[in-house]
């Protein structure tokens, strides 16, 4: 270390910001938002690989960020192994905290699994600049992951 420079203190539980934490060893899925998400669409699809930990059913969920709750619809299986969140909720979601396209989400499966009647995600928002790691991720932003149309 420098002279004359001192080490920043390590944050204290009290002193870090409680809209992120490190996540869990549970399921977690993040994606940066797209207009596909947003705006008219409103669509949150939940990728096959955590799909295969929810149920094949509908059933009612939560989704918790900044101590609120939002309750909506998981809708199990719809073919082909897509599974989505219910589109008004998710809709009001995105409103509520001012959700722009390239901001991005981290959903961590808190409760629930595949033979559970109800679900609930802990959620993160990356604001504005979100990590470069999860920008080549984003549909149709970059040229191996098209736009694919239903």
């Amino acid at each position: 270390m420098e002279r004359g420079k001192q080490k920043p203190a390590a944050q204290t539980d009290s002193q870090r910001d409680p809209d992120f934490w490190p996540l869990s060893e549970k399921p977690y899925f993040h994606v940066v938002l797209s207009i596909f998400h947003l705006a008219t669409v409103f669509r949150m699809s939940i990728p096959r690989d955590l799909s295969q930990n929810l149920p094949v059913a509908k059933v009612p969920a939560k989704i918790v960020y900044q101590g609120k709750v939002w309750d909506l619809l998981y809708l199990g299986d719809q073919g082909a192994g897509r599974c989505k969140l219910e589109k008004r909720t998710w809709a009001k979601f995105a409103t509520d905290n001012k959700l722009n396209v390239r901001d991005a989400c981290v959903f961590e499966l808190m409760e629930g699994g595949p033979d559970s009647t109800s679900i609930t995600f802990r959620v993160q928002v990356l604001k504005d600049n979100p990590p470069a790691e999860l920008l080549d991720k984003v549909e149709g932003f970059h040229k191996d992951n098209p736009i694919t149309i239903d």
